[in-house]
């Protein structure tokens, strides 16, 4: 049974912000981001499919102990340099809700200070 997908605000934002970085720093940036996208929403597909696949965050259990949180590791170049995104799933409804999509070098996150 396939899950839907949603994306939270803060997920369509890092996604955003990530193409257009790519369009702006990078050597043929239109078709690396057009690349990145398309990948993505392959693995966003996949992930639909079987969301338990996939390991806790490093986050999870940090703010609210009753939200489970996964990480997929998503690597769409050979370079190996990837992103996590950061997910939870709803399995009375049938939900995947994506997060944030946080390239791999960033840290974990961390409390709001607000």
């Amino acid at each position: 049974m396939s899950y839907s997908l949603t994306l939270a605000t803060e997920a369509k934002l890092s996604i955003r912000q990530q193409r257009q970085w790519s369009r702006t720093e990078l050597e043929d940036g239109d078709v690396l981001a057009k690349r990145w996208t398309r990948e993505l929403d392959q693995a966003l597909e996949k992930l639909c499919e079987y969301p338990g696949r996939h390991s806790l965050a490093a986050e999870n259990g940090r703010w609210h102990p009753e939200v489970v949180l996964h990480r997929m590791l998503f690597r769409p170049w050979k370079s190996g340099m990837g992103w996590r995104v950061l997910f939870t799933v709803d399995e009375q409804e049938q939900v995947v809700t994506v997060l944030q999509v946080r390239h791999e070098h960033r840290p974990p996150l961390k409390e709001s200070a607000e």
